[in-house]
């Protein structure tokens, strides 16, 4: 089984830090080209000493966020140069109020993976991966009047198609989107109604997977990817 994305822990003064410099890099809080607070300051605010503050400071150069220079001190880097595939730099960018550009990026690329995931599931030999699909979809049904509960069962469906296709690298690449889909759910799939117009899409793309119809699995999910999509645009314009 394919290991999925994970975020960086959030545990101790370590973890609070790298989570905080991080948003705060993500959003414009802090700019490109500005330097980050001294080890000196951030440890007045957060009661941390020098150790802390550096072991987070090295996460956040993984992360491609900050680049450290002798004599100039840790600068924020340009998003060019950021992880963006990176579980937190994602879910940093998706759940605070990410542009119409981002959410449109999102949007392609489930276009691009989800529908041939679908593809693939459908194709598949080992027929008892499609219990999870079936599963997941069951409890879209019995949530539907629960938006919390319906969008982890909805983002399960999705989750459960991809596995199914037996592709690890499109279930590596699905579990990183996920991270960004997930805080992107949170803010614009509370809609009840809506949520209840689209369970008979999500129906019939298991319907199709099910009935190993390779070719109709893949057009039905691409409506509802781009259905999806079209939502949240229309959300955006209506704020």
């Amino acid at each position: 089984m394919t290991e999925r994305a994970t975020a960086y822990r959030r545990d101790g003064l370590h973890g609070q830090l790298v989570h905080d410099l991080g948003r705060q890099i993500v959003t414009g809080e802090l700019p490109v080209g500005a330097p980050l607070p001294t080890e000196e300051q951030l440890g007045k605010v957060y009661g941390s000493g020098r150790s802390a503050v550096r072991e987070a400071t090295k996460v956040l150069v993984a992360k491609g966020l900050v680049v450290s220079k002798r004599k100039v001190g840790t600068i924020v880097q340009p998003e060019t140069a950021w992880s963006l595939l990176d579980p937190d730099v994602l879910a940093w960018r998706y759940e605070n109020d990410p542009t119409a550009l981002h959410l449109d990026h999102l949007a392609e690329m489930r276009v691009v993976l989800e529908p041939e995931a679908a593809r693939l599931a459908a194709r598949t030999k080992d027929r008892t991966v499609v219990r999870a699909i079936q599963e997941s979809y069951h409890r879209m049904e019995e949530t539907l009047d629960d938006p919390d509960a319906f969008i982890v069962h909805d983002l399960a469906f999705h989750r459960a198609v991809v596995e199914a296709g037996g592709n690890d690298l499109l279930v590596h690449l699905h579990s990183v989107m996920e991270v960004a889909l997930a805080a992107a759910r949170q803010v614009h799939t509370r809609n009840v109604r809506r949520n209840k117009r689209t369970l008979p899409a999500h129906r019939a793309v298991l319907d199709a997977i099910v009935a190993k119809d390779a070719d109709q699995a893949s057009a039905l999910m691409r409506e509802v990817v781009t259905g999806a999509a079209h939502d949240i645009r229309r959300d955006r314009r209506t704020r």
